[in-house]
């Protein structure tokens, strides 16, 4: 969009903030501007693609909405093997699966795990960024417990002993969840998140907290730097988990997903995101963005040890692989609406369809509406997340909130109900369409992102000659299927500028384990990317 139909936009949003009583912040307010003509942009692409009908109703679960069969995928499951160059390489850190096996057989202890990862925390963080909070004394005491319940022949949990991280989103008994924000300095959690209990439950060892963009909204992660050029970013709002785990700072992390949180930082910094299908993976004690929205998901070095996580957090033990032999058959989206692609991602996305093709997979082309649906996500999250700041600013007013954080709650405050309904509405379609495209297929393909990570501290990227917002620009692609609700895995699929970039692959609603196996077959064939200049 020019500068002009920004500036018109803007105005008129100015105007709807004015009449609900609402008032900009003093001084400049160009990124106020920028902000509000992008929202008015995704609306108006919403209603000019939506024309529901009455038979559309609103659909705030995704997960409801009727689609074909969920059929498993053809491939194997690789979950006791690692991905070359990644964790298990000369110079990494052991995986997840791998800890867990050396815990389990006695090759080490819990204590010297968590030893060793409180040792790499205090090597490279410093320059790092990745936690916000390291829970050291505590780590250390869980882990001679854990040590304990083994030496007596009792905790058989699968992740028994292993130290892993999780996103300062997420509560964790008796510790501060600051969401990235000062506004939150005394929110002591007083039990911890479902996700945490699970963790607990299967023995795990949380080492400390991870930093997040403020409130989860954004995608840079400040304060944290990715391991692989520490001018570059991290990605976000979960950059804190991929860059411990890309550093191997730990094997094993947790992020949260609204509109690409856990994608954007995994392709930024080389590594494995899942996130879930919506619901599967329990939200509670996990500071809201949008309840519509929010996913809550595993960061790991491979498939392998997400897919370890993965069990966990969704009590869904075993994995489920499709019929030996036979070829996964893979949708490539493509068409106007994944918008201006880096053209050596663009490539690296080739040259991934042609392994996958020599190693017997059949690759065809799939367009989806995926304008539309990043209107659908962004009506939605922008009221919700207003609404779910609702209390907290009633409480303790507008200081501590940056300014975009304020000019996301005035946006989403000023939301037209019908707005916010259309959103809801359109999200009904667009399930609809992608499980209707995995019918004949075992996953959908698409860059997770248009480029590799930018630079820190800018705010605009040039993409093939176009020049736009790194916050729309890095949610383009991944945000769409927050509409959906869909399992999405990003994996490392190659270098760019030697920089890592993702493939994102899209799985059917509640197809988690099936895809988990497909990723895995995928990433066997996948060009090894090495590993990042910072790491332990």
């Amino acid at each position: 969009m020019g500068e002009g139909g920004q500036a018109d936009l803007a105005a008129l949003l100015r105007a709807r903030l004015a009449a609900a009583g609402l008032e900009p912040p003093p001084g400049d307010t160009s990124d106020l501007e920028r902000d509000l003509a992008l929202h008015l942009e995704r609306v108006a692409a919403l209603a000019a693609a939506a024309d529901l009908l009455p038979s559309d109703p609103p659909l705030p679960d995704p997960t409801t909405a009727t689609g074909p069969e969920a059929v498993g995928p053809g491939g194997v499951d690789n979950r006791e093997t690692s991905a070359p160059g990644s964790a298990g390489a000369e110079g990494w850190t052991a995986g997840l699966v791998e800890q867990a096996r050396m815990v389990r057989e006695g090759e080490v202890s819990s204590l010297e795990l968590v030893e060793r990862a409180l040792e790499q925390i205090a090597a490279l963080d410093t320059d790092l960024g990745a936690f916000v909070l390291v829970l050291g004394d505590q780590a250390r005491a869980e882990a001679a417990e854990r040590d304990l319940e083994r030496r007596r022949g009792r905790g058989g949990g699968t992740l028994h002993g292993v130290p892993v991280a999780v996103k300062d989103l997420i509560d964790v008994e008796g510790v501060v969840t600051g969401a990235g924000s000062v506004k939150l300095a005394g929110n002591r959690a007083g039990r911890d998140a479902g996700v945490v209990a699970r963790l607990r439950g299967a023995g795990a060892v949380v080492v400390g907290k991870t930093r997040t963009h403020e409130f989860a909204y954004g995608v840079t992660t400040p304060g944290t730097a990715n391991p692989w050029d520490l001018e570059r970013i991290a990605g976000g709002s979960s950059g804190g988990s991929a860059a411990a785990v890309a550093a191997g700072l730990v094997a094993g992390a947790l992020g949260s997903d609204t509109a690409g949180s856990i994608r954007i930082p995994s392709s930024c910094c080389g590594v494995v995101g899942l996130k879930p299908t919506w619901g599967r993976v329990p939200a509670t004690g996990v500071w809201p963005l949008s309840w519509s929205c929010d996913h809550v998901g595993p960061i790991a070095a491979t498939v392998a040890d997400v897919a370890l996580l993965d069990e966990v957090l969704a009590a869904e033990p075993g994995g489920e692989a499709g019929p030996a032999g036979d070829a996964p058959r893979i949708g490539r989206v493509v068409g106007d609406d994944l918008g201006p692609v880096d053209p050596a991602v663009a490539g690296m996305l080739d040259e991934l369809c042609r392994r996958m093709e020599a190693a017997g997979a059949t690759v065809d082309e799939v367009v989806l509406p995926l304008q539309a649906a990043r209107g659908a996500v962004g009506t939605i999250v922008l009221a919700e997340a207003a609404a779910a700041h609702v209390r907290l600013l009633a409480e303790t007013g507008e200081d501590g909130y940056s300014r975009a954080m304020l000019a996301m709650i005035r946006i989403g405050r000023s939301a037209l109900a019908g707005e916010y309904l259309t959103g809801l509405r359109y999200r009904g379609r667009f399930v609809a369409q992608v499980e209707g495209l995995l019918a004949g297929r075992d996953a959908l393909l698409l860059p997770t992102l248009p480029c590799a990570a930018p630079p820190a501290g800018e705010r605009t990227v040039t993409i093939a000659g176009t020049r736009v917002g790194v916050q729309a620009a890095l949610t383009r692609l991944p945000g769409p299927f927050n509409c959906s609700g869909s399992p999405v895995l990003s994996l490392p699929a190659g270098l760019v500028g030697g920089l890592p970039v993702g493939a994102s692959l899209v799985g059917r609603i509640g197809g988690d384990r099936a895809l988990l196996s497909l990723a895995a077959w995928v990433e066997a064939v996948a060009p090894d990317i090495g590993g990042p200049a910072v790491h332990a």
